[in-house]
This record gives C-alpha cells, structure tokens and sequence, in this order.
C-alpha cells in the first residue's frame, strides 16, 4: 500500500494564502503521507523572489516526507524553470521505492510563457525506460490535463501530444496520473487507470463555488480511494473509490449540464 498526498497549483504571488498552505502542512503532518506529490504551479510568474518565498513551505514539507514535484506553466513564465531547476529540483523525475512496491515518474508539460503544454518525442521515451511494469503501484505526474475536465474553463489546456500520452498509460498499465493546471478536483477511468486532477491547494483562484483542495490517496493492490480535502477547514470528501476493478464517483460539485437544467435562464 502507498498513501500521497497530491497537491496542486500554490500560486504564490497570486492570491495565494498562507493559511491555507499551513493547513495542508498541518494535515501533511498529522497523516504522514509515504510521498507528497505536487503537480505544478508553485509560484505565479516564475520569478525568483517568488520562488524563494514559496521555500520554506516546502522544506516544511520535506522535513517530514519524500516531496516530489514537477513545474506548471506559470513556473515556467519568464524563464522560471531555470530557477526551479537551480531552487526547487530538476524538472523531471523517477522515484521509486522498492519497498512500497512503487514507481512515480513525472514529467515536464510546461513551456516558457506558453498556457498549453506539450510532453515530447524524448519524454515519452525517458518515461517508457522509467517504467519497471514488476512493480505493483504505477505512478504518473504532469501539470496539464491529459483529457478536458467540466466546468474548467475554454482555454486548450490538455497537451498537444495527449493521443500518445494516454496510449502510454494503457500500454504500460498506469495505475494513475496526477495533474493540475485548472484548479479543479475530477477524476476519469479509462482502463486499468485512473485519471486524477487537484485543486488549487492554497489559493483562492478557484472556479465557482469550488474550495481550495488537495488529494488523499490510497492505493493498495489495484484498489484506490481518493478524498478531496478541502484547504481551508481539512474537511474531508469521498472523491472516488476503486475496488475490484469497480469504480464508484463520489461527486463533491455540480456537473454543467446540472447547472444548466436548474437555471431559470431557459424557462419559458
């Protein structure tokens, strides 16, 4: 079994709120996680006094779990990655814990000052010699969607190589991918994986009547259970929950098409 905490989309320097961030360290703290897993957008303009200001949150972090992260967009603006790379870690990563029985890669989507993203020919190929497929738990992270999520807006915001991407993940039996990008909390299954994205963790750019959030999960043998934690009062939510290749959805909003049918807009 393997438990993370998947967070997302801090946004220091943009309505970013340094309580919430505490609480997530708090429950950081209280849950101790085998790994946190943050899937981009630290900072908001990828400028070093951002990313200097963001440090000490993360090494709060690390003092008490393995941290693992991957750059958004936005640490990617205005030449940023360079100073995630020299501040925060390298851009890419593979984990693995032979002892959980696990393997994590993530990957970098993010292109200076470009809202889309894209993975590439020599990613594909640094993930498919990253794989070890005799281990249990099989791990992706990118920051941006790999399929299009309700109620996130009209901006392009999957990938342009998404079509290898999700034949990656059906060919090498991911388990799951963690992503972020457009602050909302959804999941898919395709498969044999499961398709997870996070919230804002700690700011207050959410969508609607949305709560800043995170993702608890658990995943043991095949089974996963997702809560969506909410940042500012840690209560927690059934998100989804997977058992026996069954897959249940907990749903904690409103989908579009239920909004649009209890709108007084198209009465007669």
């Amino acid at each position: 079994m393997v438990e993370i905490i998947h967070i997302s989309d801090l946004h220091y320097g943009s309505e970013f709120v340094p309580e919430y961030m505490e609480n997530v360290i708090s429950y950081i703290e209280r849950t101790i996680p085998d790994v946190v897993v943050c899937t981009g957008d630290l900072i908001h303009k990828g400028r070093i006094t951002q990313f200097r200001a963001i440090l000490p949150y993360i090494k709060k972090i690390r003092d008490i779990t393995k941290f693992l992260v991957v750059p958004g967009n936005h640490d990617a603006k205005n030449s940023g990655l360079i100073y995630f790379e020299k501040l925060i870690g390298p851009r890419r990563f593979r984990y693995i814990n032979e002892e959980l029985d696990t393997v994590i890669i993530g990957v970098c989507s993010a292109r200076d000052d470009m809202s889309e993203g894209m993975v590439g020919d020599e990613q594909l190929d640094f993930m498919g010699r990253s794989i070890n497929k005799n281990l249990e738990n099989r791990i992706m992270a990118l920051h941006h969607h790999l399929i299009p999520v309700p109620l996130s807006g009209q901006k392009f915001t999957t990938v342009r190589d998404a079509g290898e991407m999700l034949e990656f993940t059906q060919l090498f039996e991911i388990d799951l991918v963690l992503m972020g990008h457009r602050h909302v909390p959804h999941a898919y299954v395709i498969g044999p994986t499961t398709f997870l994205y996070c919230g804002t963790s700690a700011s207050n750019k959410v969508r609607a009547d949305d709560s800043p959030s995170f993702n608890h999960i658990i995943l043991d043998e095949g089974d996963i259970e997702v809560y969506m934690v909410n940042s500012i009062n840690l209560e927690k939510n059934l998100l989804l929950e997977r058992k026996l290749s069954r897959t249940t959805f907990v749903r904690p909003r409103r989908t579009r098409i239920e909004h649009l049918l209890s709108s007084a807009v198209w009465d007669d």
